[in-house]
């Protein structure tokens, strides 16, 4: 089985390591150069416009990460709140709406969560111009709340297509790329629906770097591509 290889980093994949390579560098040193790089949209290592010119360069796509989340957020039914902060946070960076751009939701291994929050948050993604996504505990034996939740979710929005949510799982671990589609999933979900799968780490004294696999090129789609925006963009004005 072919996967795509990426990584999700929550500090500058640009930044310079004490080792004299940057962490894109590092990580294709140990893996391979990576497709695809989910950053983080708030916070002190939030995503810059020095880092995204520097995956430009690298023919890196982006995928985004709303990293400010707490349980009694995402336990709550304030998801529309939660949507709004994360679409402005990307606007501001420079990503452009109705791109089909992916915000995954960050769901810490531990958190209880409420269905009522996916929907609004899913729902209001879509109606502010990007892709709602989830990441969360998919190991149902650690968290349970998830699997229940995550289920009621798509019962719910199922004739809607989930709102177009991508959903990425965090279980089990590998320490190599998988050669066989097996990540855990919601029981209301196949494993053929999730998108991508957080395998492994690489690490650095400094930092590290989640290794993360894309079951097939569809889900590119949902990155941002700067030379395919340009492209639109040409289009557009010609």
């Amino acid at each position: 089985m072919k996967t795509i290889y990426g990584v999700k980093m929550e500090t500058p994949i640009n930044k310079k390591l004490k080792n004299g390579h940057t962490m894109y560098d590092w990580v294709t040193r140990k893996n391979c150069f990576p497709v695809f790089c989910m950053r983080t949209l708030c916070g002190d290592n939030k995503i810059t416009a020095e880092e995204i010119e520097y995956l430009k360069r690298k023919n890196c796509r982006i995928a985004l990460v709303l990293n400010d989340l707490t349980e009694a957020e995402v336990s709550s039914s304030k998801g529309a709140l939660s949507a709004l902060r994360a679409a402005e946070a990307a606007k501001a960076a420079g990503f452009p709406e109705n791109r089909s751009i992916a915000i995954f939701a960050d769901i810490k291994p531990k958190w209880s969560i409420n269905h009522n929050w996916m929907i609004l948050f899913a729902q209001t993604m879509k109606a502010n111009g990007f892709i709602p996504g989830f990441i969360g505990n998919t190991d149902s034996s650690k968290n349970f709340s998830f699997d229940r939740q995550c289920s009621h979710y798509v019962k719910a929005t199922k004739e809607i297509d989930y709102w177009g949510a991508i959903f990425m799982s965090t279980e089990p671990k590998c320490e190599a790329a998988p050669e066989i589609w097996e990540p855990y999933c919601p029981s209301s979900l196949n494993r053929k629906d999730m998108s991508l799968w957080a395998c492994g780490k690489t690490v650095v004294v400094e930092t590290d770097a989640v290794d993360i696999y894309a079951r097939d090129v569809n889900v590119l789609a949902y990155m941002w591509d700067y030379k395919e925006c340009v492209m639109v963009e040409l289009k557009t004005v010609f």
